[in-house]
């Protein structure tokens, strides 16, 4: 009796064990991320960002921190084709810049001013760090003047640095230098049968999402020959009211609040230096902005954080509800991949 006792509760754990190993075996993955290590010249830094301004001053140049995450897809692309490809872009930063870099999810001790020392992860959470990378740039006076969210290919870096190296910010915002500099017409707009043309943004009462392009867009292309035609990506924008507008047009156009304005006047007020920028409404609220670079994954669910109203769960951050979401998947046997 004893012994098919001990047959049975062989048998019985060995089936658990048998689902156990099956459920984790059909448990999703995820792909597409990149490693990627700091170039060698970056400075070997103390962590004190005001001796490492005044260090940098002392040579007339500006500081830059480079924060970044394991695994990054967009930091290692920002990296290789900015920093350690031989360059204009990578020798310009040399000659003007000390760069650092800080692990957004590190445990290394920061002094970030004569009052306040934090982990890398908990000076993350006080910037509110939302892209990796996200750049921030320093004014001898130890006060960030621009702050970059994401990837940017050499060209559109090349004007950040410029601005920056420049001083341009004592006088004027990226977005008015950016849009005051002569750059190269590189892009068409292109039309897409899911865009609605219109010049009244104020009676659309669907979810929202309202694109800026320009001539000199970098990133366009890459918009419309791959996210557009990414079967997930059209899935999710079909639940909103798609408008894009030229982002140098001077035709006048009433914005969601009811206000006369142009689609220039418009990125310059909010600072929009990115294109193609996209700003995503719900209920004639601004939900969220991008202002980087994205790959088909990350776009198709920020596309559903708005038109499925996570934010209402989630306001803290789309991240929140990213990493929620992404252990969903994971579990559901579904393959994620963050890449291009």
């Amino acid at each position: 009796m004893k012994a098919s006792f001990k047959k049975v509760m062989f048998l019985f754990f060995s089936i658990i064990l048998l689902f156990t190993i099956s459920a984790n075996a059909t448990e999703g993955k995820v792909i597409g991320g990149s490693m990627h290590e700091s170039p060698e010249w970056f400075k070997d830094s103390f962590l004190d960002i005001s001796e490492d301004i005044e260090e940098a001053k002392e040579n007339n140049k500006h500081f830059m921190v480079f924060m970044d995450l394991e695994g990054c897809p967009y930091c290692s692309k920002m990296l290789k084709e900015n920093f350690i490809n031989e360059n204009k872009t990578s020798e310009f930063i040399k000659k003007y810049f000390d760069v650092i870099n800080i692990n957004v999810k590190g445990s290394r001790e920061i002094a970030w001013d004569e009052e306040i020392t934090l982990t890398e992860k908990e000076l993350a959470e006080k910037l509110q760090i939302q892209y990796s990378p996200t750049i921030l740039f320093f004014n001898y006076e130890k006060e960030v003047v621009v702050r970059v969210n994401g990837y940017r290919n050499p060209t559109d870096f090349k004007y950040i640095l410029e601005y920056v190296q420049g001083k341009h910010y004592e006088k004027m915002t990226l977005t008015e230098y950016i849009n005051k500099i002569e750059r190269k017409e590189l892009y068409t707009l292109k039309d897409n049968k899911m865009f609605t043309k219109t010049k009244d943004l104020s009676k659309i009462n669907t979810a929202l999402a309202v694109i800026f392009e320009d001539g000199s867009c970098t990133q366009c292309d890459y918009f419309h020959n791959r996210l557009l035609k990414e079967k997930s990506v059209i899935e999710e924008f079909s639940k909103f009211t798609i408008v894009r507008l030229d982002a140098n047009s001077d035709e006048e156009i009433i914005d969601v609040e009811g206000n006369k304005t142009t689609a220039k006047q418009w990125a310059l007020k909010i600072n929009l230096d990115y294109r193609p920028g996209v700003l995503l409404y719900d209920n004639k609220k601004l939900i969220s902005t991008v202002d980087a670079l994205l790959f088909p994954f990350h776009f198709k669910e920020l596309l559903r954080y708005v038109s499925g109203k996570y934010y209402e769960q989630y306001p803290n951050s789309y991240l929140d509800y990213l990493k929620v979401r992404q252990d969903e998947l994971l579990k559901q046997g579904i393959n994620i991949d963050l890449g291009e």
